[in-house]
């Protein structure tokens, strides 16, 4: 119902434009709907209360930080493979458990809305796990000692980019990319701000956690995508 008037010299370019959008038309268009997940306060709050829980048992117990925190000598040669994950719940002083709450916690709700809860906080705890071997492998044969959930907070972050940018990937979206480097600003910031200064504070363990985070989000978007995609094709594809 439309008729285009233009100069006969333009005739064959505007054919050809007509053409090319016609092909892109015909080609399905695949359309990623964010899934929205519960944010898992309850895993959250469950969290928060092992965390103070297990710094009241350290005041009680003052051996319970050498006996559990990370140890690359303890962990290599000793086989104490227990402690890059009990070393996430052992904090130095109130300060450093306060921070880790506050901070950490915000980053790991956003991962359990992105995500879901359960898969979000089994994220996060991995990635802090990994962090810790890393760190202790880097550090080997050197005696090394750290403690705090910062590993697992960072892995957060690393969640989240990981995340938005595979999603930015399959939507060829560089909006939606712009999105997911939001958690990298926030990273930077807060490693510079929180994780980067000081002489007790583990920068190591923050970029391991952060890394272990990115692959880890990548991947589980990924299967995630797939599963919703189910045996017929791509999620959400449409035609034109």
């Amino acid at each position: 119902g439309y008729g285009v008037y233009a100069d006969g010299a333009y005739a064959v370019a505007i054919w050809e434009e007509f053409e090319l959008y016609a092909q892109e038309q015909s080609q399905p268009v695949p359309r990623w709907d964010v899934p929205v997940f519960d944010s898992g306060l309850g895993l959250a709050l469950l969290w928060v209360v092992a965390l103070v829980t297990v710094f009241l048992f350290q005041d009680r117990f003052p051996g319970l930080e050498d006996r559990f925190c990370n140890s690359s000598l303890a962990l290599i040669d000793g086989g104490e493979w227990w402690r890059p994950l009990t070393g996430l719940f052992l904090h130095a002083d109130f300060q450093h458990l306060l921070g880790n709450i506050a901070i950490g916690g915000l980053f790991c709700v956003l991962v359990a809305s992105s995500v879901g809860p359960r898969l979000g906080w089994g994220l996060i705890l991995t990635s802090g796990v990994i962090g810790n071997v890393l760190t202790a492998f880097i550090h080997y044969p050197d005696s090394f000692l750290s403690l705090g959930a910062s590993t697992a907070t960072f892995g957060a972050l690393g969640i989240l980019v990981g995340s938005g940018a595979l999603q930015a990937w399959r939507s060829r979206s560089y909006r939606k990319l712009g999105g997911a480097l939001i958690p990298i600003a926030a990273g930077g910031i807060l490693l510079g701000w929180w994780g980067a200064g000081g002489p007790r504070t583990d920068v190591l363990a923050h970029v391991t956690g952060f890394g272990a985070g990115l692959v880890l989000g990548w991947a589980a978007s990924g299967v995630q995508r797939r599963r919703e995609a189910g045996p017929g094709g791509e999620a959400g594809a449409r035609g034109s």
